[in-house]
């Protein structure tokens, strides 16, 4: 935990403190944040970071040993009015204090903290605010982990080439969805990558289900296919990639599939100019910009999901910024060292069509690391 620069940013926003407050396991970012990932922790603790000064750690007396690792006195306690205590002698001084919550729940990936306990330390007359913004400089990636991430984006690519190169093989007897989901993974395990559940491989109508779950449908003619795979390395935050394909696929599926390419690039350009202004975009803004250019074209009762979602290191899908105003209002800034997909769809069945890229911000601007595809590939 980089307590410096936590403090930073917490004077910076004009913030007193920062309260990382979790049960059993209840807020995995403060785990995350503070390197906590994997303990069994079966009691509640609180860390407070305060904009200045030494941080406090509020533990249980049977598990103060499992922070051992974490800096700053301790104020240990047993039963529940020494917790009470606790937070009245270290925490309530500050008068306000960022937690892993949002208003009304806005932001779910940010709605850790249970609403007991914000109602607890409210009647202690203690202002709780989100966390959000002074969460985003932790879950941001070093070189470490951009260098990780390409290698998990080449696995992608070869997986790729691979799998459709297996389904061309294929044509005269078509394989089914499983069988080319465990082609793509035959890849990734060769190279040693790894993944929290098996990719996406859908056909047909099926690509009209954002989240179908792969089974024994075979590809047909004048269908399109669709593969979203993600993987990381062991060490490292994933690569999330989407590519269609089509065998005779009909021409409004290849219509359709360029108005979404033409938001992606509209999402990212806005991105790009932003940062040309000097200033951070802020989720929302990109997915605007990209679901204008769906609705202009006449396909926006096809939405279905946001436009994009931060890249994580335990899922794909992580809790940073996301390029969301359609599932929520997503307001927090895509600040230099974040990841984040870029993915717009629309899906009026018989099939659904989705271009995806990844895109690392540097701070000079965005970085789309992944290969962007042009067209709707044909079989």
């Amino acid at each position: 935990m980089d307590i410096p620069l936590a403090q930073q940013v917490l004077r910076e926003a004009r913030i007193p403190g920062w309260l990382l407050y979790s049960f059993q396991g209840s807020n995995p970012l403060a785990l995350e944040v503070l390197g906590l990932g994997g303990r069994a922790l079966s009691r509640r603790f609180a860390y407070l970071i305060p904009a200045h000064g030494e941080p406090t750690l509020i533990v249980h007396a049977i598990e103060e040993t499992y922070f051992s690792d974490l800096p700053g006195r301790r104020a240990v306690f047993s039963s529940w009015t020494q917790f009470l205590e606790a937070l009245r002698t270290h925490v309530v001084p500050l008068g306000r204090v960022a937690m892993e919550y949002h208003p009304a729940g806005g932001i779910p990936y940010l709605s850790r903290v249970d609403a007991g306990t914000v109602e607890l330390l409210r009647g202690m007359g203690l202002e709780v605010v989100s966390s959000a913004e002074v969460l985003l400089h932790f879950q941001t990636w070093h070189e470490a982990d951009l260098a990780a991430h390409r290698e998990a984006a080449a696995g992608i690519a070869e997986a790729l080439t691979h799998a459709l190169g297996f389904v061309r093989a294929r044509l005269d007897s078509p394989p089914s969805e499983r069988e080319v989901q465990a082609e793509v993974l035959r890849v990734f395990v060769a190279r040693g990558l790894v993944w929290d559940h098996p990719p996406m491989v859908a056909f047909g109508p099926h690509t009209a289900n954002p989240h179908h779950i792969p089974g024994e449908a075979r590809l047909e003619q004048g269908q399109v296919l669709l593969i979203d795979l993600w993987c990381r390395r062991p060490e490292g935050p994933y690569a999330d990639v989407t590519w269609m394909a089509g065998w005779e696929a009909p021409e409004e599926a290849h219509r359709a599939f360029q108005v979404v390419r033409e938001a992606r690039e509209a999402a990212l350009a806005h991105c790009r100019q932003a940062y040309a202004e000097g200033r951070y975009p802020r989720g929302f803004e990109l997915d605007r910009v990209a679901r204008g250019v769906v609705e202009r074209a006449g396909l926006g009762g096809h939405l279905r999901h946001r436009t994009g979602h931060h890249l994580g290191f335990a899922a794909p899908h992580g809790n940073a910024t996301h390029l969301d105003d359609w599932e929520t209002h997503d307001t927090r800034p895509l600040i230099p060292g974040l990841a984040f997909t870029i993915e717009p769809g629309v899906y009026p069945g018989p099939f659904g069509v989705r271009t995806e890229v990844n895109v690392y911000l540097h701070p000079e601007g965005p970085e789309v690391t992944t290969v962007a595809q042009e067209a709707l590939e044909r079989l």
